[in-house]
């Protein structure tokens, strides 16, 4: 059984729990939140989101597919969000309020913390929302270099 499936198994108990005002800590395993959470290694403290997300946050939350997933707000909209990893190009639009289960408060990882609200945690969300356009050019110039060597590799 993999990390999705033990994350359905509790998601009822972790539900419980972070609606009763507690804190539920997982180590994320997915690459699209690095470099800000990088996974195994780092921790997220996850808590009941009070009103609306806020531009930078990171929600944890359960796609309607069933998939759950950890990504940075990138524009709140009034009926939704639009989110995107930190390590990906493409954002996802139309994030409901009622696919979230929380709001993580705090990262932690070998070297300190990092808190919501915090200077440091708003100045990480910044960089990576000013790195975002670059990253899409990078995926994109990536997607043609593999594209071109795929039909070079044909041609032989």
């Amino acid at each position: 059984m993999g990390r999705e499936s033990d994350l359905a198994r509790s998601e009822l108990i972790i539900r419980a729990m972070i609606e009763g005002g507690g804190t539920f800590t997982l180590r994320p395993q997915g690459n699209s939140m690095r470099p800000t959470i990088v996974p195994g290694r780092d921790t997220v403290s996850i808590v009941k989101l009070n009103g609306r997300a806020q531009k930078h946050d990171i929600l944890f939350y359960k796609r309607p597919d069933g998939q759950f997933v950890l990504h940075r707000v990138v524009k709140v909209r009034p009926a939704d969000y639009v989110l995107c990893g930190d390590h990906q190009p493409i954002t996802e639009k139309g994030v409901r309020d009622e696919w979230i289960i929380g709001v993580v408060d705090r990262i932690a990882f070998p070297s300190g913390t990092l808190t919501r609200g915090s200077r440091a945690f708003l100045a990480a969300g910044r960089r990576r929302a000013i790195s975002r356009p670059f990253r899409y050019l990078y995926y994109r110039a990536a997607v043609l270099y593999h594209r071109i060597g795929d039909r070079h590799k044909k041609g032989r």
